[in-house]
């Protein structure tokens, strides 16, 4: 988020430098991912991102722009991820309560405040980015349904569009495609890690060891002793870049370093996100400099007035949120370039302005630990996990959600982009307890301190942020101990991970048995490294096994030597074969379908409870009933087809009930990827792997790049063209031609999808294989007769409708 308000403060009185691109030419830069993407992906683009889901259409235009140039100039970009969150972070989020005492008195996403003030409530709770987003989007939906309601009675065939954007106050959460841009990185061949915590923490350390030469980062960098310059933005049309001289800034405004920061920390940044009393009754694009005309002309010490104005516990609050912000700005965990996890000290107390004690060539380890490190780090930090943990979450081998659940206690559930108000989808994650959370972190903890094993986690959900679940990690024996004997080992290199070859590898066995259960086990270090897991595809076989096993696609039990499929493994080994000959680009979406159906929260065919507004018309509904739940099944199973785009802002009709439904496949699929993670690192941590077999560029590209469940599932735009296609097929005599032109007319295909129809044809073949398999569920009766005929009379219509002219 940044120091609030001054960026604009320092554009304004014009202390942003301006150099040349040239000068950068042959260095190594440093980019903090977070601003980057805050740069690059501004409020006026992706504004329907949320309403279509999926990743952002523009972003991967803008990242092979910006590559292209650092080619050309011979910079070598290291782009650096958040990580987890620290105190006030996870205080800030609404989740989090230290020791039960905290509180937050925020507002639940049905919130309308528009404004990034906290409404002068003196309530200590700034409205967020997260709760600006929620507030818009609910907002949004509801303009929607208004006018989806004020026109269906009225429309035919001509949708309507909506006319409030979906994110528009705040910039795009990047976390959300993380995984999705680590796998273009890796394929790219372009540096990248996830820090410990800040970003821009990790940076300073690199800047400071000599391992980058520049840093491209938030105004938060300010903040940094070690740090005199910095890039703010990069403005490629005039081949020029903008920096930040901090001690020109200082000189200019006339003030130490130590009062800056104390500025910063009462009027909001990334390690303290709140604006603290007395600024929180000023409007959010002026704290700044209000904060310092106060510091100016009446000597204001921003910590000595939380200190002097102690009358009640929320004042208290805010005094702990300003020491914490600070102890976390001077003690900053970052990951040492030996890998370990290590406080990197930010001492900025005694620096002054135009000081030339800043040292920019000290000894590289000079900084690191050369305070004595206080008791109470856990306090406004959090608490440590192991090094080998911090590791598999820098290379994007986990991504960190249960690892943060493990030292803060919580696990949050927000809620999915169409709101998550169906019954089926709060059952979901109401089940995902047992099914997943519980056995997830039982896998995580056990390998570590027996003091996270006993530790209490809850899970907290949205929809009932008053009754936490209690997450229940301990069983025994514990499922690393069941799961232990079943290894799959080839000892190929030349094989590669892949769900069809995993399928492959399965269905060709005479005996699962046999080929799959081991006598002995391969973590003890007694066993030989050649005997251990050697390869990626060894290594991810084996994790996704176990992860079936663990979701009943297989009995098992070591005891009677029984690895067997169930029906359901019977359906997903069938995947290669000719009676279903599911393409390969489409095994990992139709796996998750098949965990869905399995979950039996919700018959693909059966409306939501409570209901939801249909974007088809009353007329469709009402003269063509039975086409219209053809449609309501195709665009469901639609939404795990991704349409061929070009880069653009989308603009086009919406569908809120396909998105909700593509919710509930999305957090099965972001349940599978937990599942899966964890499996594999109890796998790594009991040194079941030969861990040493790979550098770390081959950690990222021969395992992190092969795993599954990772990358976002696709935006439903393919799902909608095809609802509105075929309404309009319906209305004008089944014509062809018509129907393509609407739809070509009102999704701007000759912008966004040019081939449009070689599109449809891919899907129409996508929806060809989806009715094969529903075929096969019916017939092994894990699927309602009636929804495999509809859905083979839904395929059947989709065919009639692309032939006819």
């Amino acid at each position: 988020m940044a120091i609030k308000s001054l960026e604009q403060f320092l554009f304004e009185r014009g202390l942003v430098g301006t150099y040349p691109l040239d000068s950068l030419k042959n260095s190594t830069l440093g980019i903090d991912m977070t601003h980057y993407v805050s740069r690059i992906l501004t409020i006026k683009k992706e504004q329907y991102l949320d309403a279509i889901g999926g990743f952002p259409n523009t972003l991967k235009l803008y990242l092979e722009s910006d590559l292209k140039i650092f080619k050309e100039y011979n910079i070598t970009p290291i782009f650096i991820f958040d990580g987890s969150l620290s105190q006030n972070n996870l205080i800030n989020s609404g989740h989090f309560k230290p020791n039960s005492k905290l509180q937050t008195n925020k507002n639940d996403n049905n919130t309308n405040n528009t404004d990034n003030r906290d409404n002068n409530n003196n309530s200590g709770a700034t409205t967020t980015d997260k709760e600006l987003s929620l507030a818009q989007r609910n907002k949004a939906w509801t303009q929607w349904n208004n006018l989806l309601t004020a026109n269906q009675s009225n429309y035919i065939d001509q949708p309507p569009s909506p006319n409030e954007p979906f994110r528009y106050y705040t910039s795009i959460d990047s976390s959300r495609y993380e995984q999705d841009i680590i796998k273009y990185f890796i394929k790219h061949d372009i540096h990248y890690q996830i820090a410990p915590f800040q970003a821009w923490s990790q940076l300073a350390y690199l800047y400071q060891t000599g391992y980058i030469d520049s840093i491209y980062g938030p105004t938060d960098c300010l903040m940094l002793n070690g740090v005199n310059r910095f890039i703010l933005g990069m403005e490629f049309p005039n081949n020029d870049f903008r920096y930040i001289d901090k001690n020109r800034i200082l000189k200019h405004i006339g003030i130490t370093l130590r009062e800056f920061v104390d500025i910063s920390m009462a009027v909001g940044n990334t390690l303290q996100p709140s604006t603290l009393p007395p600024l929180q009754i000023y409007p959010n694009n002026k704290v700044f400099e209000i904060a310092l005309e106060m510091v100016l002309n009446a000597g204001t010490n921003f910590y000595l007035y939380q200190l002097n104005n102690q009358v009640n516990s929320m004042t208290k609050q805010f005094l702990e949120q300003y020491q914490r912000g600070i102890s976390h700005l001077k003690y900053m965990p970052v990951m040492l370039d030996s890998g370990k996890v290590d406080l990197y000290i930010n001492n900025f107390e005694h620096s002054i302005v135009n000081s030339n004690s800043n040292k920019e060539n000290k000894n590289k380890t000079d900084q690191i630990m050369s305070l004595p490190v206080p008791n109470d780090v856990h306090d406004f930090i959090t608490q440590r996990l192991p090094n080998e943990y911090y590791f598999y979450k820098s290379i994007g081998l986990a991504t960190g959600k249960l690892f943060d659940s493990i030292t803060t206690g919580i696990y949050p559930e927000d809620a999915p982009l169409g709101g998550g108000s169906s019954d089926s989808y709060r059952k979901l994650v109401q089940d995902s307890v047992t099914d997943f959370k519980n056995k997830e972190l039982n896998l995580l903890t056990q390998p570590i301190n027996r003091y996270f094993q006993m530790k209490q986690i809850k899970q907290i959900n949205w929809f009932s942020s008053d009754d936490d679940t209690v997450l229940l990690n301990r069983t025994t024996p514990s499922i690393f101990d069941k799961l232990n004997h079943l290894i799959v080992k080839q000892d190929k290199e030349d094989l590669k991970f892949s769900i069809q070859n995993f399928i492959k590898l399965l269905s060709e066995s005479s005996d699962l048995a046999k080929d799959f259960i081991t006598k002995d086990v391969l973590f003890p270090n007694s066993v030989p490294l050649e005997k251990k897991l050697n390869n990626s595809f060894d290594l991810l076989s084996t994790a996704l096994l176990r992860s079936l096993v663990q979701l009943d696609f297989f009995d098992y039990d070591f005891d009677r030597k029984i690895l067997k499929p169930t029906r359901w493994g019977d359906i997903l080994l069938k995947f290669n074969n000719d009676d279903l000959k599911i393409d390969a680009k489409y095994q990992e979406n139709l796996l998750i379908l098949l965990i869905f159906l399995k979950s039996n929260v919700l018959d693909i065919s059966a409306e939501f409870n409570p209901p939801v507004h249909s974007a088809l018309s009353d007329h469709t509904l009402g003269s063509y009933p039975q086409e219209s739940a053809y449609i309501l099944l195709l665009t469901r199973v639609l939404t795990l087809f991704q349409v061929e785009q070009k880069p653009s802002n989308y603009h086009g009709p919406i569908d809120k009930k396909t998105l909700i439904f593509q919710d509930h496949l999305a957090f099965i699929k972001e349940n599978m990827n937990d599942m899966f993670e964890s499996i594999l690192v109890s796998s790594l941590t009991a040194n079941e792997f030969n861990k040493l077999k790979y550098d770390n560029y081959e950690w990222q590209s021969e395992i992190v790049a092969r795993m599954p469940f990772k990358l976002n599932l696709p935006n439903v735009v393919m799902a909608i063209m095809w609802e509105f296609f075929l309404q309009k097929y319906l209305h004008n005599g089944n014509s062809k031609d018509d129907a393509i032109s609407l739809v070509s007319n009102e999704f701007n295909a000759y912008k966004m999808v040019p081939n449009l129809d070689e599109q449809f044809t891919e899907s129409f073949k996508f929806l060809e294989q989806c009715d094969n398999l529903f075929k096969q569920l019916a017939s092994a009766r894990l699927m309602k007769n009636n929804d495999a005929t509809a859905f083979n009379e839904a395929v059947a219509l989709c065919k009639t409708a692309l032939k006819d002219d």
